[in-house]
């Protein structure tokens, strides 16, 4: 069985393994990324709340404690017919497969120059914070800009206001800010970025982004950094005789199977039956037990298999900076110090092996 990726989805097997070893099963989890970030605590990193050991896991430590092989290539191509595996230095066959790859910034507007940043994968966004203070920007008045209104690039901006005070943070969203939470949630973080000296523009499309100066259809806006935080596509994989959408996405059905012998969950996956469903770690930490569940029955050869069925209301706890965290659940907002124990909490349990 090829494990390919270290995502969410993989991590949790990787954890039932160490507790529950699979004897006369020969895994392989190949990936080109030893270190696995847990988003969720990315933002409190940034901020200097949490080390880089604090929010990732050693995904060929895990590996080795699971009796797992650990190949660190980059996946090329996989081809489900053929049940094969490219990476950039070898093939490997396969009987079942499970993709957990993640997802890369989607840019849908040309971008020429320097200074633009993706905060996917997640390792470029901890290279560029660690970028910005070895070049002393920790007193530096320097104009950062977050392209996208999601809570990503709202999360980022509060973060690294925190981190670096003296920065000029800008948001700019085509829409409407966090259009996902309540309209009381979405007040308070407007009066937050009003208060902290983050500026907002939202209802302004990005054209392009050249020579330091983000082109707008409704004006310019020169910058010193860019983030990219405006959505998300599948990882650059060629997938061959797989059903995949246009953001590269492989098709799956609510029992996160491409086939009898072929799984994908997470921002890898795109389910059928779910086709607008929001590419968030609260839903792929949700799918990870039924991939594993599915994953461990086809092994053995039982049948059944358990559907994944996304909840209609969800807790999202939006860091704020400062250790203060909005929690936005239907139509209920809070705004204060529990919020962030809360999420805290949340994340560090995640983060136990």
């Amino acid at each position: 069985m090829i494990l390919a990726g270290g995502g969410h989805g993989h991590i949790n097997i990787l954890k039932k393994l160490i507790k529950s070893p699979m004897k006369d099963i020969d895994i392989t989890l190949i990936t080109d990324f030893g270190k696995q970030y847990y988003s969720g605590m990315l933002s409190g990193f940034i901020e200097g709340i949490y080390s880089e050991e604090e929010i990732s896991f050693d995904v060929r430590e895990l590996s080795k404690k699971a009796n797992v092989n650990y190949v660190e290539e980059k996946i090329i191509s996989i081809d489900k017919n053929k049940k094969i595996v490219t990476t950039d230095k070898n093939e490997y066959g396969y009987d079942f497969l499970s993709i957990n790859l993640g997802s890369i910034a989607n840019v849908n507007f040309h971008v020429d120059g320097s200074g633009v940043l993706n905060v996917k994968p997640i390792s470029e966004l901890v290279a560029a914070k660690e970028n910005f203070i070895k070049q002393g920007f920790k007193d530096s008045r320097k104009r950062v800009y977050f392209i996208g209104g999601g809570a990503s690039g709202v999360e980022l901006a509060f973060s690294f206001k925190e981190a670096f005070k003296n920065f000029d943070i800008t948001i700019i969203t085509s829409g409407e800010i966090l259009d996902n939470f309540n309209e009381s949630s979405r007040k308070k973080v407007r009066k937050l970025l009003n208060k902290k000296n983050i500026n907002l523009v939202e209802g302004s499309f990005v054209t392009e982004i050249k020579n330091h100066t983000i082109i707008t259809e409704n004006g310019n806006f020169d910058f010193d950094y860019v983030f990219l935080t405006s959505g998300f596509k599948g990882v650059d994989v060629k997938y061959i005789d797989f059903d995949v959408d246009k953001r590269n996405y492989v098709t799956v059905d609510e029992r996160l199977m491409v086939d009898e012998s072929t799984f994908s969950m997470g921002d890898s996956a795109n389910i059928k039956r779910y086709p607008k469903l929001p590419k968030a770690g609260v839903f792929a930490i949700r799918e990870a037990p039924i991939l594993l569940e599915n994953l461990m029955s086809a092994l053995k050869n039982t049948g059944d298999k358990k559907a994944y069925a996304p909840q209609l209301k969800y807790l999202q706890i939006l860091n704020c900076g400062g250790k203060k965290a909005i929690m936005n659940y239907g139509n209920l907002s809070y705004y204060g110090k529990l919020s962030w124990w809360l999420k805290d909490r949340i994340d560090r349990k995640y983060m136990k092996v």
